[in-house]
């Protein structure tokens, strides 16, 4: 059986690495045409033509606000995007999965109705089935499997938590000798 992540989103990035001028880290190749489907921007929104020149990457640092940055020191940060992205976000609702819509919050729905969850199946058979848009639904602009493995980690490690313990302060109450 093929690898189902070597079938998804058979999108060809540059192998030159570079790092992200806020962080440091090692940015994620990703397309300049994916880049101008995420910027809020109108004048660069769709307009692949108008970006700055360079090769693009994403960072995704959780804690770093840069997005997307170029080779010759160009940033965008989340402020400049129109989605949450998936790697910037604590929000268990941000999708992991932009095609298929899947979240932590919607694998531990599934987790808590079913028993279990597979998502990592049904969104191979959607790929299989030709349905991944990946370059254009998700910020990274290429496959979301990693992203939803790790997804179904977190959901599974939250519901293994147990409950908060919410205390009920006990109100220490004065009877006066008259109500005896």
């Amino acid at each position: 059986m093929p690898n189902d992540q070597d079938e998804c989103c058979k999108v060809v990035f540059s192998a030159t690495k570079s790092k992200c001028p806020a962080c440091g880290a090692v940015g994620k190749s990703v397309s300049s045409f994916t880049v101008s489907l995420f910027l809020r921007d109108p004048r660069l929104y769709l307009h692949e033509e108008s970006l700055p020149p360079g090769s693009y990457y994403m960072c995704e640092t959780r804690s770093c606000p840069t997005v997307y940055f170029t080779d010759r020191g160009v940033q965008f940060s989340k402020t400049d995007i129109r989605v949450k992205v998936w790697q910037k976000e604590d929000d268990p609702k941000v999708p992991a999965c932009y095609c298929f819509d899947n979240s932590v919050v919607t694998i531990q729905n599934e987790i808590i109705q079913t028993g279990g969850t597979d998502v990592i199946s049904r969104i191979g058979a959607e790929v299989r089935a030709g349905n991944c848009r990946c370059e254009v639904t998700n910020p990274q602009g290429s496959c979301c499997l990693g992203n939803v493995t790790k997804a179904v980690k977190i959901a599974k490690e939250n519901l293994s938590q147990p409950a908060p313990v919410v205390s009920s302060k006990k109100t220490n109450v004065s009877l006066s000798e008259s109500t005896l």
